[in-house]
């Protein structure tokens, strides 16, 4: 991209947008924090990680770049959407299902994910484990949802949970949340302490007034829209980017290139070439 004509070099390719949609790039690309300084990246994760083979390294400029979320294809949204019941209506507390170290390998250093399932089941109210069939159908029952981590901080159960109407409890310490100057999150989720997954968040939520709950589960269903790629209308991941993308503009620096001319006319081809050092 760098080489392919003068459009990147003309404004430090800040006006060039970059999309990585798996969470462990651009570290997949050598050398890509020079050529990319100023570029904006839509990306799903804020790090590059991998809990058993990568430590974390940051990739997110919170001035340039976007989080975004994560798809969950069109069938999966209207499977939870359909069963998502009003609050009064819910009779599960709390409900995470899904990968952990009993029944796949690689998730056998996400301690978080142990900690659920080691603290929280049996309790009253609670259904967590493995993967179940009616889990759509769970979610829809449920008022909270975990989002823990998993190999990756990025984590689909945010967003599954939220299609489902699930106020959404993400578990994830270092997890970069999109479109915050968009959406309230702290009006239709909890980010909780990973330390604490255990008997201590459980405390936490049956102390709290359903009243608030309820208000909660009613933001969830009010902003799920900004997650759904199959949203029509004003509310969309599509539009949520459109704006971040305007109020970057607005911000970005002027950039006059790495040469210029006389009142900004453009320079010969052949300067600053070896062909022109030869007629010099």
């Amino acid at each position: 991209v760098t080489q392919f004509g003068p459009w990147f070099g003309r404004r430090d390719g800040s006006d060039h947008i970059f999309i990585f949609s798996w969470g462990r790039f651009p570290c997949r690309l050598s050398n890509w924090h020079a050529p990319t300084r100023s570029s904006i990246a839509l990306q799903v994760e804020n790090n590059c990680e991998d809990l058993n083979s990568e430590g974390p390294e940051p990739t997110f400029n919170r001035w340039k770049d976007i989080i975004i979320p994560g798809h969950i294809d069109q069938w999966r949204v209207a499977e939870l959407q359909k069963w998502n019941l009003p609050f009064q209506q819910r009779d599960v507390l709390l409900s995470f299902h899904g990968r952990h170290a009993g029944n796949t390998e690689s998730y056998s250093n996400v301690s978080v994910r142990t900690q659920i399932l080691e603290e929280l089941e049996g309790l009253p109210g609670v259904s967590v484990g493995g993967f179940i069939e009616g889990y759509h159908e769970l979610l829809g029952q449920s008022m909270f949802c975990l989002a823990p981590r998993g190999i990756t901080p990025w984590t689909i159960h945010l967003y599954v949970a939220m299609l489902a109407g699930c106020i959404p409890i993400i578990l994830s310490d270092d997890y970069e949340v999109p479109f915050q100057g968009i959406v309230d999150w702290p009006s239709f989720s909890l980010k909780w302490p990973m330390r604490s997954a255990g008997r201590e968040l459980y405390a936490y939520l049956v102390s709290l007034d359903p009243a608030l709950m309820a208000e909660m589960k009613r933001r969830v269903d009010e902003n799920a829209c900004w997650f759904n790629y199959y949203s029509s209308g004003a509310c969309s991941p599509y539009r949520a980017v459109l704006r971040s993308l305007e109020e970057r503009l607005k911000q970005r620096p002027t950039y006059v290139g790495q040469w210029w001319g006389p009142g900004g006319l453009p320079l010969p081809e052949l300067i600053g070439s070896r062909a022109a050092d030869r007629h010099l």
